[in-house]
């Protein structure tokens, strides 16, 4: 054939694609289909001695692999098998006789390849791809990479959906001549307020299920049906069967009102997609305004005495709160069993650990469900997370661009000589809430500073931060009325013990739903001190001379600047970030003196 007219029949090929739509397919591949990313780490019991695992696979995706063939089942399993213990099937329904069984056994622990006696020539329609291991003791688990619809076989023989946090491993082959390109959209960050004229702040995942590299996607923003505009974000690099990230820098809106927003991958490697039904995200309801009232954000600590890992990650957290203007903290001493700081309110809240794990040191922000937004943070199906300080910087960043929904008034009304305490909290509706029906008001009195020489996993003494003392309400909050604005008042007497100069009041209104840790998110928060703090710095400086030596610690113990004489000292501290620092002039002087210029 010569040149000229080789390259008329790939320009007319070419013409026709786009004319008729025709996808462009790949020449003779294999693609490998399943929910694992092809893991095996977990190994879970097995009751009533027979294992099975299943994936179901609807017409909308198979359809796009129409007259492909299925030729291989790769199954994880924990040990070696004999005399056909494994029985591989094929169906269009889980439950219904197969269309297709094979027995066959494992050579290995671990992963098996099984190529198919006969092929399974895809027809589009339902699919169901699985396996029974008889005489089993475990079924083999592993992480996933995306969640298609799978089913476990139960103690009785019956096929269940199975719910947990991994995913069977177990995967095929498809060969064939296939689409080039299946992307999924995975868990999308699409805020639920946003300013007028503002890029907004959406990014997700997504996983490439296809047979080629993804470099590109062309994303498409909707309000119902309507497009508002596309953006393309290159140099992405995705293999196949991985896991990609983007964020989208262009989409504002540009007038006040609510909308109903959906993101749609609309290209993939500037072509179109196999499977196009898992290219949106679910609707999101969208508020766009002027202006908002700025929120404060609750971070809540989990940690005891007894655990080893937690001073770690508090010295870590500190470090960064002192940046963060808008943070209230509570650290509540449970999760890891309980230690001398331990009240009964704080042990309720374990609550929002998943039902088979607790432990720390772990945190909430704003007790708010953020798993969509990062997924690769929550490893559990609530809103609890390990307690770090990364963590704590990417959820903060994300919360402080979601405005306050109520306002959480807050003042109080100190009698030194009975130790006693008046509280007045009030407060009102600022935007539309979903569920003011079910909105509670928190108030805690905290403690900051204590000191303890039992700390498991700290080398010497450890201060303890915003400890609760007591709550002021019920675990779960007293009900308010924000619709008609509410206003409480509360009178409570400090206990000898406790040190008022450390001490603050937290409020906060949250949603609560008794049978969904998810839908309990914190709406605003206030804090007071119970007696205002002052750097007291200055009395230090003029009460030493210029030959006392002088340290600086922070409540970790560890000596953050040194010197000698009130110049230096005043220097050195004013250098400093802004925090609680320990303050000790002279060599023989046992006097500590507490710093504050706390912000959280």
């Amino acid at each position: 054939m010569n040149l000229t007219l080789n390259k008329e029949i790939r320009i007319m090929g070419f013409v026709l694609m786009i004319l008729f739509g025709i996808r462009a397919y790949a020449a003779e591949a294999t693609l490998t289909i399943g929910n694992n990313k092809n893991s095996l780490t977990n190994y879970e019991s097995v009751k009533g001695g027979k294992a099975g695992s299943a994936l179901f696979f609807d017409a909308a995706y198979m359809s796009a692999y129409k007259g492909c063939r299925l030729t291989e089942v790769k199954i994880g399993v924990s040990d070696k098998t004999t005399d056909g213990a494994i029985t591989i099937f094929l169906s269009h329904a889980i439950g219904e006789e197969p269309f297709y069984k094979e027995t066959v056994d494992a050579s290995k622990s671990r992963w098996n390849t099984f190529t198919l006696a006969t092929p399974y020539v895809v027809d589009g329609s339902d699919l169901c791809i699985g396996y029974t291991l008889d005489e089993a003791k475990y079924a083999c688990y592993g992480n996933a990479l995306v969640r298609n619809r799978e089913y476990v076989l139960d103690k009785d023989g019956a096929w269940a959906e199975y719910d947990g946090p991994y995913s069977a491993s177990l995967l095929a082959t498809l060969s064939g001549d296939m689409p080039e390109h299946n992307v999924r959209l995975g868990a999308t960050n699409m805020p639920e307020y946003v300013r007028t004229g503002e890029v907004m702040d959406i990014f997700g995942y997504f996983q490439n299920l296809g047979v080629s590299t993804v470099n590109s996607l062309t994303l498409a923003l909707y309000d119902g049906e309507n497009e508002l505009g596309e953006e393309r974000v290159g140099d992405l690099n995705v293999a196949p069967r991985r896991e990609g990230s983007f964020a989208l820098s262009t989409m504002k809106l540009n007038a006040v009102g609510d909308r109903t927003l959906r993101l749609r991958i609309k290209a993939v490697n500037d072509g179109s997609d196999a499977v196009e039904t898992d290219n949106w995200t679910e609707a999101q309801n969208v508020m766009c305004r002027d202006s908002y009232v700025q929120r404060k954000v609750l971070l809540e600590l989990f940690s005891t005495e007894r655990c080893t890992a937690c001073p770690e990650a508090h010295h870590a957290i500190d470090a960064v709160t002192p940046d963060m203007d808008n943070l209230i903290e509570v650290g509540h001493h449970a999760g890891f069993y309980t230690d001398q700081f331990t009240i009964d309110e704080s042990v309720a809240y374990e609550w929002f650990y998943p039902s088979y794990h607790v432990f720390a040191p772990a945190m909430l922000i704003d007790r708010m469900d953020m798993r969509n937004a990062f997924p690769s943070l929550f490893k559990y199906e609530t809103p609890i997370m390990s307690a770090s300080a990364t963590n704590l910087k990417a959820l903060y960043a994300l919360e402080q661009k979601r405005p306050a929904l109520v306002t959480v008034d807050l003042t109080t009304d100190w009698n030194p000589s009975s130790r006693s305490l008046g509280i007045d909290v009030s407060g009102e509706q600022l935007l539309p809430i979903a569920t003011p029906d079910s909105l509670r008001l928190y108030v805690f009195l905290t403690e900051d500073s204590l000191y303890s020489t039992s700390q498991a996993g700290a080398s010497s003494g450890f201060y303890h931060r915003h400890v609760p003392r007591k709550s002021l309400t019920p675990a779960w909050g007293e009900k308010v009325d924000v619709t008609a604005g509410y206003n409480r008042h509360f009178d409570v007497t400090l206990n000898d013990e406790w040190d008022e100069k450390h001490m603050r009041v937290v409020a906060f209104v949250a949603n609560y739903n008794s049978t969904d840790p998810c839908d309990c998110s914190v709406l605003n928060a206030a804090k007071r001190d119970i007696i205002a703090k002052t750097s007291g710095i200055g009395s230090i400086s003029s009460d030493s001379s210029s030959s006392d030596a002088w340290m600086i610690t922070d409540l970790a113990g560890r000596t953050v600047a040194r010197g000698q004489g009130s110049a230096s000292l005043t220097a050195a501290y004013n250098a400093l970030n802004k925090g609680m620092y320990v303050v000790k002039v002279g060599e023989k002087s046992k006097k500590i003196v507490l710093n504050y210029s706390i912000k959280n």
